[in-house]
């Protein structure tokens, strides 16, 4: 089996190699009674060759709004590697983590409305009628009806606001706050659609990741996130990881608890790693 070195050898190719770790953000968790915990953020990692000098960019997601007075809670911002412009687009994308989504309140009181955990190769998408569609390779999630937006390319779907959208694509959640609660979408290469606010309250669905192809990325690899579970935001994904920051993209708790940011390490040419924390804007450096 070649090694990454060799690989890029026999393709031809010299330069810096840079590692990457990525860490998409969690979603919000809804507030009111019977209120649920959020989804939590994929993980994607990869190496990928770049010419000495060029400059790659690295938006890192803020972790969902958790939702206020009775609102569902937000979907997070997806994480990824852009190249070519400081403007993300699917089309310059590198490597994307989808975010997890916002969690809605129940009404019938049993807690089992929990946000979606982002991609992945795909987002996770919940069981009920109304519940927002997940992100994959080639759409945005379905909305959940009811006032839920669809996701689309790096956007979480949104329902009528609550908390407000988060950094990186998280969908708004929404709602009516007294009877009907929605999440909204996770952010990724293509984000979930927001759930509907109808009937016993739908969550959002998980945006998807993304993996450039095997000319330019070697080694990738996904992890889904985790779905909510009752009143507990989803737990988050390689937290056992030497460069995992402690509460990074883990779903937003019930009782409207923002989710975990996101997070990005990388380093080049095996050096030492460089972790880049949610600045609420883009940053870039040169190899």
């Amino acid at each position: 089996m070649f090694s990454n070195e060799q690989w890029w050898a026999s393709a031809g190719r010299a330069g810096p190699h840079v590692d990457f770790k990525i860490w998409a953000a969690g979603g919000g968790g809804s507030s009111g009674s019977a209120r649920a915990g959020a989804g939590s953020g994929g993980f994607v990692s990869g190496t990928t060759y770049q010419a000495s000098g060029t400059t790659l960019y690295l938006s890192v997601g803020q972790g969902g709004p958790g939702g206020t007075g009775g609102f569902g809670g937000s979907g997070g911002g997806y994480s990824g590697v852009f190249t070519t412009s400081s403007t993300p687009a699917q089309s310059n994308a590198l490597l994307i983590a989808g975010a997890g989504s916002g969690s809605s309140r129940d009404t019938v009181g049993t807690n089992d409305n929990p946000g979606q955990g982002g991609g992945g190769l795909e987002g996770n998408q919940g069981i009920r009628t109304g519940d927002g569609g997940k992100g994959t390779q080639s759409a945005g999630g379905a909305s959940g009806g009811n006032g839920g937006g669809a996701g689309s390319a790096l956007q979480g779907g949104s329902n009528s606001g609550s908390g407000g959208t988060a950094f990186g694509g998280g969908g708004d959640g929404g709602g009516d706050n007294s009877s009907y609660t929605a999440g909204g979408g996770g952010g990724g290469y293509f984000g979930g659609g927001a759930g509907g606010a109808a009937g016993a309250g739908q969550a959002g669905g998980g945006g998807s990741g993304y993996i450039l192809n095997d000319a330019d990325v070697v080694d990738g690899t996904f992890t889904q996130g985790n779905n909510g579970s009752g009143t507990n935001g989803g737990a988050a994904v390689e937290s056992g990881d030497a460069q995992y920051v402690a509460g990074t993209g883990k779903g937003g708790n019930a009782g409207g608890t923002a989710g975990g940011n996101g997070s990005i390490s990388y380093r080049i040419d095996g050096g030492s790693w460089v972790t880049i924390a949610y600045s609420g804007g883009v940053v870039s450096f040169t190899t």
